[in-house]
């Protein structure tokens, strides 16, 4: 059977953990900080902030941008549910826009359209679906228009290049066009920490924020004057947190995983080639449109339209091909149409 998805775990990769195992540290330390510089240099960012998966990364996002009741937040549907199910989770409420027809990420004009409908949206959640990336210099300038903030969510994204108006080259992860990036280390994305995720941004303000929101929302400065009066032990809780740590051994695998990171990219762009070649000639197959060669997108996934999808899927999973379908619509989720307009 050929699986949907499989993670990559070579001999480095166990001994590094194995390693960390043996250490002194298992929750939260020097490994988790080694993974923050390696990731943040990756990426071109000034800071990186690891966290327990996606979802929490998304969700501490939404939190420092300012997410709260009657907050609105336009995003795409075309997702997997965490997306929107974090701005629900910060108090606030999606606003689902449509998507383009032929790359399957979120329609700028249709940001514009929204905000005529709303005067409550605060932000924008771009999806760069399977790795392409969305219209990311157009939402900049909507959101700098419209005084809203921007979170990236690059889940599938990462290792991704492209070229911005100006001409110049982009690293996804680098918060060129947005206040914050996010991303996921679930086993089947481009690399894992089991589970397991990031923040990315250029904000020290920010940084700070997310450091202390991902562990209970503590401040353990020991600059402040009642660490001084009673202690270098003293902490305070300024603001409601969670416990959203990476461990070490998560983070030690994460060390070696980025390092083969840019390999793989350059593999799934060779296997993105070989499907475009394959299905050039079939009208009975759409697949998701993505630039020319010159700019490094880094494809998660590889997605097709067809007219008998559930046909060639069964097809498929007779030959012990695994495929998938991405994503149901999350406006036509239970909870959704139960709960929203």
């Amino acid at each position: 059977m050929i699986n949907y998805g499989k993670q990559s775990i070579d001999k480095i990769d166990v001994e590094s953990v194995s390693g960390t195992l043996k250490s002194d540290w298992l929750t939260q330390g020097p490994k988790v900080s080694e993974f923050e510089d390696a990731f943040s240099k990756y990426c071109g960012s000034k800071y990186a902030v690891a966290v327990s998966n996606g979802t929490a990364a998304l969700h501490l996002a939404n939190t420092v941008a300012g997410t709260k009741e009657k907050s609105e937040v336009i995003t795409t549907p075309i997702s997997f549910l965490a997306t929107s199910n974090s701005v629900l989770y910060a108090g606030g409420r999606p606003f689902f826009v449509d998507i383009k027809q032929n790359n399957f990420t979120i329609d700028a004009n249709k940001i514009e359209d929204a905000l005529n409908m709303s005067s409550n949206i605060e932000g924008i959640i771009p999806v760069h679906f399977g790795g392409v990336l969305s219209d990311l210099d157009r939402i900049k300038e909507i959101a700098i228009k419209n005084d809203l903030w921007v979170i990236e969510d690059a889940c599938h994204a990462l290792g991704g290049k492209w070229l911005d108006k100006n001409g110049t080259v982009q690293k996804v992860g680098n918060c060129s066009h947005s206040a914050m990036t996010t991303f996921s280390f679930h086993p089947v994305k481009h690399i894992t920490t089991g589970e397991g995720g990031a923040i990315t941004t250029n904000s020290k303000k920010i940084y700070d924020e997310l450091i202390t929101l991902r562990s209970h929302g503590m401040n353990k400065n020991t600059n402040i004057s009642e660490a001084r009066q009673n202690g270098e032990w003293f902490y305070t809780m300024e603001r409601l947190g969670y416990n959203y740590r990476m461990t070490d051994f998560q983070a030690a695998l994460g060390i070696e995983q980025l390092k083969k990171s840019d390999s793989w990219v350059k593999k799934r762009r060779e296997i993105v080639s070989f499907y475009d070649h394959a299905f050039e000639d079939l009208d009975e197959i759409l697949p998701q449109a993505h630039p020319d060669k010159e700019v490094k997108f880094s494809y998660h996934l590889y997605v097709i339209q067809c007219e008998k999808r559930k046909e060639l899927y069964e097809y498929l999973k007779n030959k012990k091909i695994n495929t998938q379908v991405h994503y149901i619509p999350i406006h036509l989720q239970p909870y959704y149409m139960n709960n929203f307009d």
